[in-house]
C-alpha cells in the first residue's frame, strides 16, 4: 500500500513537471533567433541608430516610428513576462500606447498622457473582469499596468517634434542608449552584477560625450546651461553633468533589464526580444523630455 502511494505521488509530480515544461515558450530554432534571444541589445542598438537617423528626416516621421515601436513592444510584452492572456494584453497595451502617441501629437503636451494612463489602468481591471478563467490574476494585472506605463512614455518622444532644438536631442539620446548597448555587449559572458555595473558605466560615459555634443551644437543650450546652474559652473562641466545624469537614468534602465530578464526570465521568442529591446528606447523619452525642458525651455507649439 505504501509503495502504491509513493508511486502515485511520483506520477503526479512528473505530470506536473511535464505540464510546466509545456507552458514554457520554445526557444527559436533558427540561428538568428537564438542570437537575438541571447543578445537583445542588438535590436536596441539598431533602434538607436534609426533614432539618430530620424533627426535627418521630417519630424512627422518620429510619430510613425514611435507608433511602430509601441505596437512591437505590445505584441511581445505578454510573452516576455509570461502573462496568461497574451492577446488581451497586446490589445490593451497597444491601444493605450497608440492613444498616448496620438494625444501627444494632437495636443502637443505630454501632460495629457497622464489621463490616458489613468483610463488605461481602469481598462486593465476591466480586461481581468472579462477574462475566463482568471488564473494568475495578480501577475496579469501588474504586468498589464507595467506595460501601460512603458508605452505611455512614448508620448514624450512625440512632444520633441515641436521645437528644432528639442528635436536635436534625438542624437545625444541615441548616443547614450548606444552606450548602454555597448556595455551589455562587452559584458555578455560576465556575471549579472558585473553586467549591470558595466552597462551603467558605459551609459554614463556615452552620456558625458552626448552632453559635450549638446553644448557644442547649440549656443542657446549653452546659455541656458549657465542660467540653470546659476553660473556656478562653466558651460562645459554643466553640459557633461547633464549628459552624465541622462546616462545614469538610461544606464539604470539597462542594468535593471539585465538583472530582471536573465536566467529563467530570458526572452525565448522573437517578439519577446523586441519587447525587451524597446523598453529602454521608449522609456528614454521621459529623461530626454525633462532635459529638453531644462536646456531649451517651453519650446513652440506643434503644427
Amino acid at each position: 500500500m505504501t509503495d502504491t502511494v509513493v508511486i502515485k505521488r511520483r506520477d503526479r509530480r512528473s505530470v506536473h513537471a511535464q505540464a510546466h515544461l509545456e507552458k514554457l515558450p520554445k526557444v527559436p530554432e533558427s540561428l538568428v533567433g537564438r542570437v537575438l534571444c541571447a543578445h537583445p541589445e542588438i535590436v536596441t542598438a539598431v533602434a538607436c541608430l534609426l533614432l539618430a537617423v530620424l533627426f535627418l528626416l521630417p519630424r512627422e516621421i518620429l510619430t510613425v516610428a514611435t507608433a511602430i515601436g509601441v505596437v512591437s513592444f505590445a505584441f511581445g510584452w505578454a510573452r516576455l513576462i509570461r502573462l496568461p492572456a497574451p492577446t488581451a494584453t497586446a490589445v490593451l497595451v497597444g491601444g493605450v500606447g497608440i492613444l498616448a502617441v496620438l494625444a501627444a501629437r494632437i495636443f502637443g503636451d505630454f501632460s495629457i498622457v497622464t489621463e490616458i494612463v489613468g483610463l488605461g489602468i481602469v481598462a486593465a481591471f476591466g480586461v481581468e473582469m472579462w477574462r475566463h478563467p482568471r488564473h494568475d490574476l495578480l501577475l496579469s494585472v501588474s504586468g498589464n499596468v507595467a506595460g501601460l506605463l512603458v508605452v505611455s512614455t512614448s508620448g514624450a518622444w512625440i512632444v520633441l517634434e515641436k521645437d528644432a532644438m528639442w528635436f536635436f536631442l534625438l542624437v545625444p539620446a541615441a548616443l547614450t542608449l548606444l552606450g548602454g548597448c555597448a556595455g551589455m555587449g562587452i559584458s555578455a559572458n560576465w556575471s549579472v552584477k558585473a553586467r549591470a555595473g558595466t552597462t551603467l558605466a558605459f551609459s554614463m560615459l556615452f552620456g558625458a560625450i552626448a552632453g559635450i555634443l549638446i553644448m557644442v551644437w547649440y549656443s542657446v543650450m549653452r546659455e541656458n546651461l549657465m542660467i540653470f546652474t546659476g553660473e556656478h559652473l562653466s558651460a562645459l562641466p554643466a553640459a557633461i553633468a547633464s549628459g552624465v545624469v541622462l546616462g545614469l537614468v538610461i544606464g539604470l534602465m539597462f542594468a535593471s533589464l539585465t538583472v530582471m530578464f536573465s536566467a529563467d526570465m530570458a526572452p525565448a521568442t522573437i517578439s519577446a526580444v523586441f519587447s525587451q529591446a524597446l523598453i529602454p528606447v521608449l522609456a528614454a523619452g521621459i529623461p530626454v523630455y525633462v532635459l529638453a525642458r531644462l536646456l531649451v525651455g517651453e519650446g513652440s507649439v506643434l503644427p
